[in-house]
């Protein structure tokens, strides 16, 4: 099902690996497995979704071999080595957590579950969008970026949230069906140039657009460090800014506890055409700080980042570059 890419280099003490080929883009767990919870959930509500977490999360640790691998890789990179003993508690822990946030997107998006989510920064977004500016929010695959989404709806302007669409077509229609009452759009994205007119379109209406920048799926990208480690960024996000002028802020939206969310934006960032141009390294420059964005906040919330592929290749076997957190509940740079 996956494709392993091969280490290219290594540049200054860090890792350098190949771009992640390895994510297909599809759930796992089958049809069935997915139509179960929704059941689940519509009918009984999300404790007894919860509950049979217990065991899905139990199966995966056994049974996924790659993605306990790439889960146990993520967690040395921020805890340092983990003892045998301790890595499958660790990579348990992951899925778990992981699959509570798929449980309450599911259960919100269906109506059928309520949370409470406090809002950092979002009058960031005020100025902008009062005088009919569109806003482009950058997220990443930690907590809930499509929860967030869902959310900010309150804002009674439309959202729409970029997307790979590459699940299978049954799976897909399941969830369309289930989330009907959805209150953000979905645009596609892929590598035909035409699918950016209507995301551009969108923010010169003012809209929001939200997309995800901490995978490249082989298009053009940058290299910057993350967790110790040179990985490539996508340039889509900074160029999208820069073609329709809008502001990119990045935000997360992350569980603090069942039932508690908290959507965090970043003071917003511009970027021009004519920057673009002339400075070779400004959107170098973006990835960076996007990275080390991103890294504060899977260090205070490690257990909710989603790549459960190999996001990274160890190709000389060195050890993580990033230190070891003492306690994996806390962190000394908290997210704004």
């Amino acid at each position: 099902m996956m494709k392993v890419s091969q280490p290219i280099a290594t540049r200054t003490g860090l890792e350098v690996p190949a771009p992640p080929t390895r994510w297909t883009g599809r759930t796992r767990g089958g049809w069935f497995g997915n139509w179960f919870f929704i059941q689940l959930i519509r009918r009984l509500g999300v404790w007894p979704a919860y509950l049979g977490l217990v065991f899905v999360a139990a199966y995966f640790t056994l049974v996924h071999r790659d993605a306990y691998r790439a889960s146990a890789d993520y967690l040395a990179r921020l805890f340092g080595p983990l003892p045998g003993w301790r890595r499958p508690l660790l990579v348990y822990r992951h899925f778990l957590a992981h699959g509570v946030t798929l449980v309450d997107q599911m259960a919100v998006l269906m109506d059928r579950s309520r949370i409470e989510c406090v809002f950092d920064g979002e009058e960031l977004f005020k100025p902008h969008l009062e005088q009919g500016r569109g806003i482009i929010l950058l997220g990443a695959h930690v907590g809930c970026w499509e929860l967030g989404g869902h959310i900010l709806g309150r804002l009674d302007l439309p959202v729409n949230l970029v997307v790979v669409e590459r699940e299978v077509d049954a799976i897909q229609r399941l969830f369309n069906s289930a989330t009907a009452g959805k209150r953000f759009r979905v645009l596609t994205a892929d590598d035909d140039p035409l699918r950016s007119v209507p995301i551009l379109a969108a923010l010169r209406r003012g809209e929001i657009v939200a997309l995800l920048g901490d995978r490249s799926l082989g298009g053009a990208d940058v290299e910057t460090s993350f967790l110790g480690v040179r990985v490539r960024l996508p340039v889509g996000p900074y160029r999208l800014a820069a073609a329709s002028g809008a502001p990119l802020f990045q935000v997360v939206t992350v569980r603090q506890r069942l039932g508690h969310y908290r959507f965090a934006a970043f003071p917003p960032q511009f970027i021009s055409r004519e920057e673009i141009r002339s400075d070779p390294n400004a959107v170098a420059a973006r990835a960076r700080r996007y990275a080390e964005h991103l890294e504060t906040v899977v260090r205070e919330y490690p257990f909710q980042w989603a790549n459960f592929f190999p996001y990274w290749e160890q190709g000389s076997g060195a050890a993580p570059v990033a230190p070891p957190l003492s306690n994996p509940a806390s962190d000394r740079h908290p997210i704004p």
